[in-house]
């Protein structure tokens, strides 16, 4: 598996370069017959600075995940290219094309710089976990009595917004489920969905994470419990979000199957 995941490192990468065991100086590879982007990669040698930083990158946090960790650095890397793909998309044609070539080289830079800061963040939070914090909270929150008024009638709840699947977008910090408090520091331990739909869920303190995928909502609505995953590495799960009248108080409490985890999120600040 770790020589799978290195691989898969290096032909993301796009290496111009083949390794020569013989001692001598390594030789460019054929690169006919791969896809548009892989093309690229392999003919720009613009890219090969950014491409090897990636690489390193990822093989230090294979290498530190180690056995127990390397399925989930596996499928975050699959769920990152197509992300990559969608965000850099690469026709033949745009090859014969000087301006487009350099276009998408620029796309394909800046793609692959961003991830190689993220697999940095996330090796340098599993070196150095933050101990002393709870690995996981509840999955749902305690019910609470509503105020009551001077003649002892329970006051109206304010009015929430729409729980609707926009709302869930943001980066949200693990909080304890009675006082909302956060517990994690929104930079190592996280949930985080974009506005394109990407699942990105951390904790270094779990060998199991980063999950990381599309978050291709299924059945139900977030106010009830939006089930997702099952497909591209992502876990089958369930989101549901306590939408308050201002999105700085919403709650989110989000169920996994496996691994089994359940916990409660505010978003962070």
């Amino acid at each position: 598996m770790r020589a799978a995941i290195l691989l898969a490192g290096m032909l993301m990468a796009g290496t111009a370069m083949a390794a020569d065991t013989s001692g001598e100086a390594a030789k460019p590879v054929d690169c006919a017959g791969e896809t548009p982007v892989a093309l690229l990669l392999c003919r720009d040698t613009s890219l090969e600075a950014t491409a090897d930083k990636l690489d390193s990158a990822l093989r230090a946090l294979a290498d530190e995940a180690g056995k127990a960790g390397e399925e989930a650095v596996a499928a975050g890397q699959r769920a990152w290219l197509q992300r990559r793909d969608a965000a850099c998309p690469i026709a033949e044609a745009d090859l014969a094309d000087p301006k487009k070539s350099k276009d998408r080289a620029a796309c394909l830079a800046r793609q692959m710089a961003e991830r190689t800061r993220a697999l940095e963040l996330e090796l340098a939070a599993r070196r150095a976990p933050v101990a002393d914090e709870p690995l996981s909270v509840s999955a749902s929150a305690p019910l609470r009595p509503a105020p009551a008024n001077v003649q002892g009638q329970a006051k109206p709840g304010a009015v929430k917004r729409a729980a609707d699947v926009p709302a869930l977008t943001g980066r949200w910090a693990k909080a304890d489920p009675a006082t909302r408090t956060p517990i994690d520091d929104c930079r190592t331990s996280y949930l985080e969905i974009s506005g394109d739909g990407a699942f990105s869920l951390h904790d270094p303190r779990i060998a199991a994470f980063p999950l990381e995928g599309p978050l291709a909502p299924g059945e139900g609505d977030p106010a009830d419990g939006l089930s997702f995953g099952g497909e591209e590495g992502l876990p089958e799960g369930t989101l549901r979000l306590d939408a308050a009248d201002a999105p700085r108080l919403d709650r989110l409490f989000l169920t996994l199957d496996q691994p089994a985890f359940g916990a409660t999120f505010v978003r962070c600040r």
